[in-house]
């Protein structure tokens, strides 16, 4: 049951016994309404974590030789799941780095798959780990480069040093202030800078609100009953001083079915994750689990 920001607030208005209206911004109270239902729809959104709210999206360039290894994440992206860079230099050894337990016995088949150009993953480390780690860069070495890193987060100003390689592409970084990314390399054969067209980055963005009598929110159908129920409790409360209590039961109802379905969706079944404590039987010529009305779905 999708609805239009108007259809919503006379809908709103209905349960409030006031006048009818065409627009949104045909009375001072509808449109107090049409801004308490933008208000209940991102606290909705902040809540639910929904995943048509989660899309590929790109890092802002620096555009600063100085600072090649600096981009930045977009204002509307919240929070990023991960992320890649197009390696265009085919004649990059992705593999130069560490050999810690790796099998040198193993002889390929076929082409190098690090010389095949593509998106690699760029590893997204806490803080302290990624400092350290380019801490350990020696400066004298002449891949080793370094930019002065300035930061007035909190009205607290500071400045430091960080060290890069500038003959490979990145393969970690860390987020500061959940704005500045800084990379550990730049492949200075390909760019001067760190480009945005390189990137791919699968995070959450806070999607637009517009006061409009034809917008329609983002959200699942079966959520709209939810923000509608919020909007007429928050309406009766704000308007008219008083409790819709029906509003409220419904508001509780929706709420568990939203958890209820979130723990399906993102997870096994609740009967999934008991142990299987069961014996073994015999299907066919093979033994199988007495899971198996798990594993196939047949508990659902």
């Amino acid at each position: 049951m999708r609805m239009t920001l108007l259809e919503l607030t006379q809908d709103v208005l209905s349960s409030l016994s006031s006048d009818e209206v065409n627009s949104i911004g045909d009375t001072s109270e509808s449109l107090q309404v049409a801004t308490i239902i933008k208000n209940k729809y991102f606290d909705i959104i902040n809540r639910l974590n929904l995943p048509e709210h989660d899309q590929l999206v790109q890092l802002q360039p620096s555009l600063d030789s100085t600072i090649p290894v600096m981009m930045f994440v977009p204002e509307e992206v919240t929070d990023i799941s991960w992320l890649k860079y197009y390696d265009t230099n085919i004649l990059n050894n992705s593999m130069s780095g560490s050999i810690h337990d790796l099998n040198v016995d193993i002889i390929p088949a076929g082409p190098n798959p690090s010389s095949i150009p593509g998106y690699k993953y760029v590893t997204i480390l806490p803080i302290n780990q990624f400092i350290d780690m380019v801490n350990s860069f020696n400066p004298m070495e002449t891949n080793v480069e370094q930019f002065v890193f300035t930061d007035n987060i909190n009205n607290i100003p500071g400045t430091y040093t960080f060290y890069y390689k500038n003959d490979r592409t990145p393969s970690f970084c860390t987020i500061l202030s959940n704005y500045n990314v800084i990379f550990d390399s730049f492949d200075n054969t390909q760019d001067s800078t760190l480009q945005t067209s390189k990137t791919m980055v699968w995070g959450r963005i806070i999607p637009e609100f517009q006061m409009e009598d034809s917008f329609i929110p983002n959200l699942n159908n079966e959520n709209f009953t939810l923000l509608l129920n919020e909007a007429k409790a928050m309406a009766y409360f704000e308007l008219k001083q008083s409790v819709h209590a029906k509003a409220e039961q419904e508001i509780k109802r929706g709420w568990s079915t939203v958890q209820k379905n979130k723990s399906v969706s993102n997870k096994p079944t609740y009967f999934n994750q008991l142990p299987n404590f069961g014996r073994r039987g015999f299907m066919g010529n093979n033994y199988a689990a007495s899971s198996e009305f798990k594993t196939r779905g047949w508990d659902r």
